[in-house]
């Protein structure tokens, strides 16, 4: 073989090569982009999920709630862990009822609302609002559920 001859065959074989390459770098390149875009999907999924799983509990609560449920405190304190430990360094002499009054204006419950759900007078609910203002000295010019909201985000 000539010198030309072995000179051109090693272009051509350099050349096999860089295609190669260029090829394996394509297709790794691909299956990367396929596989990060497939994680992607399976995050938007679970965040979807998560999102309609606090839903769902937040629409059970209430319906715990408005049927006076035994379970609705329990239920209530796994959706806000930390609603008791904050009203309770407001007030560490607050009784469980005090604590369910709280978490009903926390949910945004008119008095008359709480009423019905409770059967109690409407006065009586005025009443133990006024009480509960006194205990965890929330101002007269505040809304006690505003008050209550802004308090637990602290």
């Amino acid at each position: 073989m000539s010198l030309k001859q072995n000179k051109k065959n090693y272009r051509e074989k350099n050349k096999i090569y860089y295609i190669a390459i260029g090829g394996l770098t394509v297709a790794v390149s691909l299956i990367y982009y396929l596989l990060l875009a497939s994680n992607d999907g399976n995050t938007e999924k679970a965040d979807a999920l998560i999102e309609k799983s606090k839903h769902q509990t937040f629409d059970e609560i209430i319906r715990l709630a408005k049927n006076n449920s035994p379970e609705f405190w329990a239920h209530f304190q796994e959706q806000y862990p930390e609603f008791r430990k904050k009203i309770l360094e407001l007030n560490a002499n607050l009784k469980v009822s005090e604590l369910i009054f709280c978490a009903y204006i926390f949910l945004g419950f008119t008095t008359k609302d709480i009423a019905k759900y409770t059967f109690k007078a409407v006065q009586t609910i005025k009443n133990n609002k006024n009480n509960l203002r006194k205990r965890l000295n929330i101002p007269a010019q505040d809304d006690t559920t505003l008050w209550l909201r802004k308090k637990l985000e602290e």
